[in-house]
């Protein structure tokens, strides 16, 4: 899979369905550039770095979460 295509893949997912508008995270960035900035080029570092299987790195993500109580 190409960066393009991982990019728009990620764009897709982060808008949502139709109809539903914005999920949380994003709709409280848009108030904080600075902030979604970074969470940005976090994500997309994470997006590219391709030591780790896929498969590994959203098993860690969603351990990260269980562990902080994050509720998605």
């Amino acid at each position: 899979m190409g960066l393009w295509s991982k990019l728009r893949a990620y764009t897709r997912v982060m808008r949502g369905r139709r109809g539903q508008g914005a999920p949380e995270p994003l709709a409280l960035l848009r108030g904080r550039p600075a902030l979604a900035l970074g969470v940005g080029a976090m994500e997309t570092a994470q997006l590219l770095s391709s030591r780790v299987a896929p498969r590994l790195k959203a098993l860690a993500q969603l351990k990260t979460s269980a562990l902080v109580g994050c509720p998605f």
